[in-house]
């Protein structure tokens, strides 16, 4: 059984800084409002959502013994439901849940292992022990919302909320669910800071630039996304935000930058037969992803300028997640999503607005 999916609801978390337009605005037109670390998440330049609070939305007792990335991910799944004017409850077991994160757990290990480390056995916290694998932000979702249904969790490189996505589809389409929630989440901390200041992947010296070759932006946050099938929102009565048209995922032969790059140009050509009038792109400054992409824009030259989220936004927000989140804030109407990775499979995506007269709710 197959069936036409579609994107019903909307919520983010971005470390979009101060004086951002309001989120109804194009997300191109914000001045990125980068900022800098604060002190107990290491130094240099990085996308913070600085002004994150859940303070109200999650429960007090709750909210102190998650993570930041799953404080992200609730948030931005309670605002993805009410966007979709949806109450998960209802749904019990007919409700799916996929987490796409490339670093998710990792902040919870370097909070457990440093008091163990310094301290022994008694600086283990047992409280913070449960967050360390990436697992654990699907589990407090499920138990927050009440999900049932399928549950799983996609770690992996920059494009993880994409292959999630594929992952709820297929399962809308053989109808082992009626709705899906994708989840893109991942946050930052001390120890990713500095492993990626020093393997000379972040840009420390200026904002990231595609094509510089100077290091991507370190970025956070999280993007829900509400997934039906076109027949259960049309009988919901709720706004359709988009329909995904296609998707494709090429794996390369080697893990070498020549046949990645060839593995991504596959997957968009297969989905670019259709016409579109934008392209959001997964470049980031960094030769591991801008090597990918540029041989695409230099063969296309007639396809339209591609646009870069993650210039603003930063890499690891969401692991691909604000490539798709983008693509929804855009003003074009059919719309390209390429997704380069550093290794493993290299994504495209072709999505098609439709007329939704409700503005997403951006928290920053």
């Amino acid at each position: 059984m197959s069936a036409e999916v579609v994107i019903t609801g909307l919520g983010l978390v971005l470390p979009c800084g101060d004086g951002v337009p309001a989120a109804q605005v194009a997300w191109e037109a914000q001045q990125p409002g980068f900022s800098e670390l604060p002190e107990a998440l290491g130094s240099g330049l990085g996308g913070v959502c600085a002004a994150f609070h859940s303070g109200g939305i999650i429960p007090a007792m709750v909210n102190r013994r998650l993570d930041r990335p799953t404080r992200f991910a609730w948030v931005a799944a309670q605002e993805a439901f009410r966007d979709a004017d949806l109450e998960p409850e209802h749904l019990g077991d007919r409700l799916a849940m996929v987490a796409g994160t490339m670093a998710g757990g990792s902040e919870a290990a370097e909070i457990f292992m440093r008091p163990y480390l310094a301290r022994g056995p008694e600086g283990a916290s047992p409280m913070v022990f449960p967050n360390c694998v990436a697992v654990s932000i699907s589990g407090h979702l499920s138990t927050a919302f009440k999900f049932r249904g399928p549950s799983l969790t996609q770690i992996g490189r920059e494009n993880s909320t994409l292959v999630a996505l594929d992952q709820a589809v297929r399962w809308l389409r053989s109808g082992m669910a009626d709705a899906a929630l994708v989840v893109g989440t991942d946050g930052l901390f001390p120890l990713l800071t500095e492993l990626l200041h020093r393997t000379h992947l972040s840009a420390w010296h200026g904002l990231p630039e595609v094509g510089s070759r100077r290091g991507f932006l370190p970025g956070e946050g999280a993007q829900a996304f509400l997934l039906e099938t076109r027949l259960r929102a049309v009988g919901r009565g709720t706004p359709i935000r988009a329909s995904i048209l296609g998707f494709a995922s090429c794996a390369s032969i080697t893990n070498d930058t020549v046949s990645r790059a060839e593995a991504l140009q596959e997957a968009a050509c297969s989905l670019s037969a259709s016409p579109f009038d934008g392209w959001i792109a997964g470049s980031n400054g960094h030769r591991m992803l801008d090597d990918l992409e540029v041989p695409l824009r230099k063969a296309h030259g007639t396809w339209p300028v591609p646009k870069h989220p993650k210039l603003l936004w930063g890499e690891f927000g969401g692991s691909g997640g604000q490539l798709l989140a983008a693509a929804l804030l855009d003003p074009s109407r059919r719309t390209l999503i390429t997704a380069p990775a550093s290794s493993g499979s290299q994504v495209a995506m072709l999505i098609e607005k439709e007329e939704c007269s409700n503005p997403p709710h951006v928290l920053r």
